[in-house]
């Protein structure tokens, strides 16, 4: 009886081995990498003192600092209130102005797109320059003469 208990204690753990047969099971890792698009412009203190009866070529006025991280690149718009005028305040007296952003003309009257296709992280530091023909005091009306131009990041 006792080889008896013996075999039936080992036919046992044979066959609940069995039962106990591997198994699998996943875990599941992720993290998130949040989206950064944002555009910063840091305007030269000559941008607000434009000398206008002198005539400027790719004056730098400011430099402008995209960052992005985007996974199907971005794209910089430049646009201008204006149309690529300094516009007397509370007048209509203008005096016409061309800008390029890194180096590239834009298209002030009907604004210019600059895309970056990369799906990579991205800081980019562009010159923005402007150039204008100087105008004699005695042939313009005395105030304030201005354009905002709008620099617009947006992913692809």
């Amino acid at each position: 009886m006792n080889h008896f208990f013996k075999a039936s204690i080992l036919a046992a753990t044979l066959f609940s081995t069995s039962v106990w047969a591997a198994t699998t099971g996943n875990l599941v890792l992720r993290g998130n990498v949040p989206a950064i698009l944002s555009i910063e412009i840091t305007a030269e203190a000559v941008a607000t003192e434009l000398d206008l009866s002198t005539s400027q070529t790719d004056l730098k006025v400011a430099s402008v600092e995209e960052r992005s991280n985007s996974n199907s690149g971005y794209q910089v718009s430049v646009s201008s209130l204006n149309s690529g005028s300094l516009v007397r305040a509370g007048g209509s007296e203008s005096i016409n102005y061309t800008m390029k952003y890194n180096g590239a003309a834009v298209d002030l009257s009907a604004g210019s797109s600059f895309n970056n296709p990369a799906a990579a992280s991205v800081t980019a530091n562009k010159d923005v320059t402007i150039s204008y023909t100087g105008q004699d005091f005695d042939t313009l009306v005395a105030g304030n003469y201005e354009d905002t131009v709008t620099f617009t990041i947006s992913a692809n």
